[in-house]
């Protein structure tokens, strides 16, 4: 029973990590997945819409993205379902055109352990890794 008791207390830190690592990996792929599927959610809706960071109050500054005047109001703000822990960092905000096409941008996933940057690249905005640090 010592042996076996000793094993648990060594397997299960490294179980325990494993665990975390796996979780942190599914959250990020469903990150990624929301984000490809902004161009669709907003064609679908038929409304022009905006990522912008989480943590900005107030309407979106749509002049500064150039948009058509006749374009300002069909902005809505989009929403990304983050995981406990998680944050999102848009440093300009990325538009989307009612037909899914949007301006371009990037995007920051704060994770508890990392960041993952991606570029948005028009006209779909695919995400594109562009680099991940371990925090």
């Amino acid at each position: 029973m010592a042996i076996l008791g000793a094993l648990i207390v060594i397997a299960l830190p490294q179980f325990s990590q494993l665990i975390t690592s796996v979780r942190l990996s599914f959250e990020r792929s469903d990150l990624e997945q929301q984000v490809l599927e902004l161009p669709q959610v907003v064609r679908l809706s038929g409304h022009g819409g905006v990522l912008r960071d989480p943590s900005e109050a107030g309407p979106a500054e749509q002049t500064s993205a150039g948009a058509p005047p006749d374009e300002l109001t069909a902005w809505k703000v989009l929403r990304i379902n983050l995981p406990r822990g998680w944050t999102m960092r848009v440093p300009k905000p990325v538009f989307y055109r009612f037909s899914g096409a949007c301006s371009g941008g990037e995007i920051e996933l704060l994770s508890p352990s990392a960041v993952y940057r991606y570029a948005l690249a028009p006209p779909l905005c695919r995400p594109q890794p562009a680099d991940a640090n371990v925090r």
